[in-house]
């Protein structure tokens, strides 16, 4: 999208984006959001990706984002390994293993995290499915994430393996997003009406399903 913009121009125009879509996360009631978000996730269930992964990387959700208290609690029932993200430093972030529901405390920026006598840091090459959160997503496969970083990071150097996939609502779902090198995409979108399956060649992973 708009090639060639200034590294300025682009930092505006994902401000602007991120800032309509949370805007239109924020409008959504408890109850519409929960429905959406069981809706969401009876859709993951039914992935081939899904099912075959022994190791999710997800994330303790925030109160207007899609919630994944189910789908931990789900994982943990299939016996998958779960992974939650830690923050160790600026744009820096380890997948520490979840070992039951109980173990999650509030962390930076009240997110829920591991407990810190209980965080064992999985290994990033042995994480198979990721579920990456996003302010915005294109049918491109582009992703808009939330400003820090973390994610493209993580994605890119550490575990480029993983099958990636956003679970949005589908009115954070949008023709375009900013984009830079540095951005990473997904390979699935799954939102409560639609699934949209990216053709990105850059990620060398298996799509068999």
């Amino acid at each position: 999208m708009k090639d060639g913009l200034p590294h300025e121009a682009m930092l505006a125009l994902k401000k602007e984006l991120r800032h309509k879509m949370l805007a239109f996360r924020h409008q959504l009631t408890p109850a519409e959001r929960a429905a959406k978000s069981r809706a969401i996730l009876a859709r993951l269930y039914e992935e081939p990706a899904f099912q075959r992964a022994r190791t999710v990387f997800a994330y303790a959700s925030m109160p207007d984002e899609v919630q994944l208290g189910s789908l931990l609690s789900h994982c943990l029932a299939e016996g998958k390994r779960v992974a939650l993200p830690l923050i160790t430093g600026k744009g820096l972030m380890e997948a520490v293993n979840l070992p039951e529901l109980a173990a999650l405390v509030p962390g930076k920026f009240g997110i829920m995290t591991v407990r810190p006598e209980q965080q064992e840091i999985i290994p990033a090459a042995d994480i198979d499915f990721i579920v990456v959160p996003g302010a915005a997503f294109s049918p491109a496969g582009d992703r808009l994430g939330l400003g820090g970083g973390y994610y493209d990071r993580y994605l890119a150097e550490r575990a480029p393996q993983a099958f990636r996939a956003a679970l949005t609502f589908d009115g954070q779902v949008t023709a375009e997003v900013p984009m830079e090198p540095h951005d990473a995409k997904v390979n699935l979108i799954l939102t409560e009406t639609r699934r949209i399956e990216p053709h990105i060649d850059h990620i060398d992973i298996d799509h068999t399903k």
